[in-house]
């Protein structure tokens, strides 16, 4: 399952370097950050899950890739959350 997982955090950063590199025209300097920052974080979970032992049930990489995928989302969609719960407070 970790080798799933793994695997799926990769897909999503290699999107996002895709996304970052379609940005380029539109805001330059976010789609700069996007991509600095995506593309050796992608490199390092990719190898990671390369080196990582497979696991023999094909349901079990499968649940761990969509988790993985998308458990980003996950994490900006809590914090985002949080922002806004903490900003109308005041």
């Amino acid at each position: 399952m970790k080798r799933g997982f793994l695997f799926g955090v990769g897909s999503f950063l290699c999107l996002g370097v895709l996304f970052g590199l379609f940005q380029l025209s539109n805001d330059v300097t976010t789609a700069a950050i996007i991509v600095v920052v995506a593309i050796p974080l992608s490199i390092l979970v990719i190898r990671g899950a390369c080196s990582a032992p497979p696991h023999r049930s094909r349901a079990h990489a499968i649940i761990g890739w969509l988790v993985g995928f998308l458990v980003v989302d996950a994490v900006l969609l809590c914090m985002f959350g949080i922002v806004v719960i903490f900003s109308n407070l005041s």
